[in-house]
């Protein structure tokens, strides 16, 4: 047949395998005492990791065996280490065998996904000197109580006859006995070869009877049996059996994975129906050994199928099944931004609350809703509720903080889900800022004003000539916040004359700013330069905070260059005389102050005169 076939291929896609964290991926073989071809069993395995068919490939979590005698425990446990992916490793769950026929029940689980709770493991006796097990697995990152799952183990009685169907109905229900008695609301995962004919046989029948513990099959209580059903079968794959496995071809489906009705509501840890599958059966071998032919169990990848169903053929005497199960919920509630330490008092602050579903995920089709709600206390108000988006998405909801009054608010945004065995059901943002009043910007040093004007007098070509004014933060203290001046602009034709040179930066408390304004009189012509500038204002970096501009109306007359020509009428004459005597006084920087002693008196006048016309 074809068993060496790629499998050099098989290894090296084995080596690039990944240790994902997602959802949970179940499985179930009878591994007949490890009677089959060694490699060819840890090659079934770890091509069972790789299986794509649902969409996606992840290592399995859970796995359980039957007919594992106590001297097969080591060598088994060796062989699932060695077909795990890097970084992934299984323990032994416990394990118990009091002489049982055909060896005992076997399960193991990735480390990194779950944690046994030993105290819950139980044997309960089933028939035919065989004892299934119940083991409880925690799921790691979860501590609701519906996040731990129980898992039965069962090797019920073999072949047909009333007799034997008997003790396997009298065996299914100590273990719905035993699982009823667990009470509501617990996810239960049943596995295991139960040597059941037909959907009518009454050992089926009590499985998928009413209670708490009622098992839902993957395929549904139909009919299982003929060749229309075949890609459901799992025994035998090998029509001839070798080293005392059996044979007869693939015909029947002794083995079983199935949830109770908690385990498959589609909340929390729940069963995708729609994946269960006979592992390496594509249905077209009924009656036959399942190598016959080429296998399209994977469909396109007919070499790979083919490598799989060769070990299949030689590794047991029953062929493995796999079930994947949805993960619960897990909440993450955080701000999307830093919480601001100052907010501006009457100016609405919205928060923006980042709200997702952070589960761990391959597939995110395989991670239950994460169903929230938002509230708020204190200075926050706000309410919400929805569906959080699954990260690396997420949902934002906006609360708004009360700035009505200044003084420290203090408030909590709680975020909780509803969402079955939720991790992280809750989480409580709390929020504290300080409102303050809003700055004042003022041009005057007494009253609060916006707006004021300056004026110069300049000749031609002699530098760049300065004002000033002045800008204060009325009312400043404690409770307001500081002043930003940020930037200025001017308008007007002769807006590029202008500049400020001194005034802007952040944080002006008491006291006052100059604000020094220059015109640049390079190749000025006598008249009139006139602009408005604009200085943008702010309050200092808090929440909400307030842009105010004020305004300083600027009017430079330059004269002719002419000494004394105060009018600017290209001669010194009685019009200057009368300009100076209104400037008369102290007047520093007029241009009338021709001898620049900072006032207008009678040595100017004097000057003046010597200088007509």
């Amino acid at each position: 047949m074809r068993t060496n076939r790629l499998l050099a291929t098989l290894s090296i896609v084995l080596g690039c395998a990944s240790p994902a964290i997602g959802q949970i991926r179940v499985a179930h073989w009878n591994c007949c005492e490890m009677k089959g071809d060694g490699p060819a069993l840890i090659r079934t395995i770890a091509a069972m990791h790789l299986d794509n068919k649902p969409g996606w490939a992840q290592p399995l979590d859970i796995i359980t065996f039957n007919e594992v005698a106590n001297t097969n425990t080591t060598e088994l446990k060796a062989a699932v280490n060695s077909a795990a992916p890097a970084g992934v490793t299984y323990t032994l769950a416990t394990y118990t065998n009091t002489s049982e026929s055909g060896g005992a029940q076997a399960m193991f689980y990735r480390t990194d996904r779950f944690t046994e709770v030993t105290a819950l493991h139980v044997d309960i006796e089933t028939g035919a000197t065989r004892d299934t097990d119940r083991w409880a697995l925690q799921l790691t990152g979860y501590t609701d109580i519906k996040a731990r799952v129980y898992v039965y183990g069962s090797h019920l009685k073999a072949s047909s006859g009333s007799a034997n169907e008997d003790i396997r109905t009298a065996g299914m229900q100590d273990i719905r006995s035993n699982a009823d008695a667990l009470g509501a609301d617990v996810p239960i995962i049943y596995t295991g070869d139960y040597n059941i004919y037909n959907n009518t046989e009454e050992a089926y029948l009590v499985l998928i009877g009413a209670g708490y513990g009622q098992g839902i099959d993957p395929y549904g209580n139909g009919n299982w049996t003929g060749t229309g059903n075949a890609i459901k079968h799992t025994q035998a794959p090998a029509v001839t059996g070798q080293n005392g496995l059996v044979g007869g071809g693939m015909d029947d489906r002794f083995d079983f994975i199935l949830p109770n009705a908690e385990a498959a509501d589609g909340d929390g840890i729940s069963m995708m129906a729609s994946t269960m599958r006979a592992f390496g059966n594509d249905g077209t071998n009924y009656n036959q050994d399942i190598n016959a032919g080429n296998s399209d169990y994977f469909p396109g990848e007919q070499a790979r199928s083919n490598a799989v169903t060769d070990d299949l053929w030689i590794a047991s005497d029953h062929i493995p099944q796999i079930l994947e199960f949805q993960v619960p919920a897990k909440l993450s509630a955080q701000f999307a931004a830093a919480l601001p330490t100052k907010a501006i008092r009457g100016i609405a602050v919205p928060l923006a609350v980042k709200i997702q579903n952070v589960a761990p995920y391959v597939s995110a089709s395989a991670v239950d809703a994460l169903q929230y709600s938002l509230s708020c206390t204190g200075g926050v108000t706000g309410t919400a509720s929805g569906t959080g988006a699954l990260s690396p998405l997420y949902s934002s909801v906006n609360v708004n903080l009360n700035t009505a009054a200044t003084g420290t608010i203090t408030g909590t945004v709680n975020v909780t889900s509803s969402s079955e065995a939720v991790a992280t059901p809750s989480v409580a943002l709390p929020v504290s800022v300080t409102v303050i009043r809003p700055s004042n910007p003022s041009l005057n040093a007494t009253t609060d004003i916006d707006s004021t004007s300056l004026s110069l007098e300049c000749e031609p070509d002699v530098g760049s000539v300065t004002m000033d004014a002045a800008v204060r933060n009325v009312g400043y203290d404690a409770s307001q916040s500081k002043l930003d001046i940020d930037s200025v602009s001017f308008s007007g034709s002769y807006a590029s004359k202008f500049s400020m040179t001194q005034g802007l930066g952040a944080g002006l408390t008491t006291g006052s700013r100059t604000l020094r304004f220059a015109f640049n009189t390079a190749g000025t012509t006598p008249g009139s330069y006139a602009t408005t500038a604009t200085v943008r204002t702010s309050d200092e970096a808090a929440a909400g905070e307030q842009i105010r501009n004020i305004t300083v109306a600027l009017d430079v007359t330059v004269g002719t260059g002419l000494l004394g020509d105060l009018d600017g009428d290209g001669s010194v004459g009685t019009g200057d005389i009368a300009i100076m005597l209104l400037d008369f006084g102290a007047c520093a920087g007029c241009a009338s102050d021709l001898d620049g002693s900072d006032s207008v008196d009678f040595g100017d006048v004097s000057f003046l005169l010597l200088l007509f016309d």
